[in-house]
């Protein structure tokens, strides 16, 4: 039983050290390029080397300036680990000064997992010692944590909630105003960023106050809204080159509205993010079935329940997601009593059926 116990702490810490330094790291390159696309100076960030170090290469991978622990780099993945550290490769389309290639390492995750693995190992030799002892202690020990670790994360979501809407709001409504006379270019990929952030907003809003937000059931036509979801992530698509392609046909509907429109969202969101670029999205809505079809990387048949559940990401490798888009889908389907079908092939792309309940006759 405590072996069990050890274990199952071990992969979780393992899988928060490794969320935290994919976010951080992303953070880190993204911060650097938009540094370096505004042409604004970044030797500063190479001073604090604690925990994060940087190294910016051309397209001939060679090194322009770096004080990463190795000359090792590979650029083909995007999230890899070594030995000693773990790394996020990013890359400009274009190269920018001559910089191709933006690789982020963190030094200091491998002394973490080491002293993960003290700590777990010590914890279970004095566990063994003192059986009795500590079969009093592990309510205190575990269930008390556990249940702080769910305050702190309820907690977590409600106030990134409301933190995030106030910059959200002032994003997109600057960008709309510089749109009129600065550069397009620029403020197209601000107002992406915003739409991308809002999204996030809206999943982890959902999330936090679900259970205490009123459902409001009205009548709607389901293809106006999938059109006006179409149309608001056209911009995030474009950066993909991605088309998506619509043949929707009025279909009437009772339900919430705000909680179908997060539903096509999350999956109109999880399809661009899992195409490969220059690809095609083609969008059905006839009488009550709504289809969504992808050309990506598809998912393996023994992953495809695994998809629905919350925190899980079957693509490791993939840009971005904490998870819970899918979780989201499943829920407003079971509670608007959608019956929702998934058909996947790997690198060839998803298809999701949505079939809505028909409207009672009169």
């Amino acid at each position: 039983m405590l072996g069990t116990i050890g274990f199952l702490y071990y992969k979780e810490q393992i899988a928060t050290i490794d969320r935290y330094c994919d976010v951080s790291m992303e953070n880190m390159a993204m911060q650097i390029k938009m540094e370096i696309l505004s042409d604004k100076e970044i030797n500063s960030l190479f001073d604090d080397a604690e925990r994060l170090r940087i190294g910016l290469y051309d397209e001939n991978r060679k090194a322009i300036v770096s004080n990463l622990t190795t000359k090792k780099i590979d650029f083909d993945q995007r999230n890899y680990t070594n030995k000693t550290s773990a790394f996020f490769v990013s890359s400009f389309i274009e190269p920018k000064d001559n910089i191709k290639y933006i690789i982020i390492e963190d030094s200091k995750v491998s002394h973490q997992m080491v002293k993960l693995e003290s700590f777990i190992w010590s914890m279970l030799l004095v566990a063994s010692l003192f059986v009795a002892f500590i079969g009093y202690l592990l309510s205190l020990l575990l269930l008390k944590p556990v249940k702080k670790n769910f305050a702190i994360l309820n907690r977590f979501m409600k106030d990134s909630a409301h933190e995030l809407n106030t910059p959200v709001t002032a994003l997109m409504m600057t960008a709309n105003y510089l749109k009129k006379s600065y550069d397009k270019e620029m403020v197209e990929h601000m107002l992406m960023s915003a739409k991308m952030i809002s999204e996030v907003y809206n999943s982890i809003s959902y999330l936090a106050f679900h259970d205490i937000d009123i459902e409001e059931k009205e009548k709607f036509d389901l293809s106006v809204l999938i059109n006006q979801s179409i149309l608001y992530f056209k911009e995030i698509a474009s950066n993909k080159n991605i088309i998506i392609e619509a043949k929707l046909k009025s279909s009437m509907v009772i339900m919430d509205k705000n909680s179908i429109k997060k539903l096509i969202n999350n999956l109109i969101t999880n399809a661009i993010k899992y195409s490969y670029s220059e690809k095609t999205i083609k969008i059905s809505l006839e009488e009550n079935i709504f289809k969504i079809k992808d050309e990506g990387v598809g998912i393996d048949k023994k992953h495809q329940k695994k998809i629905f559940q919350r925190y899980n990401r079957v693509d490791k490798q993939s840009t971005g997601g904490f998870g819970i888009g899918l979780d989201i889908v499943l829920g407003i389907c079971k509670s608007n009593k959608i019956e929702i079908t998934l058909e996947s092939e790997l690198k060839k792309g998803s298809t999701f059926t949505l079939i809505f309940p028909l409207l009672k006759k009169k």
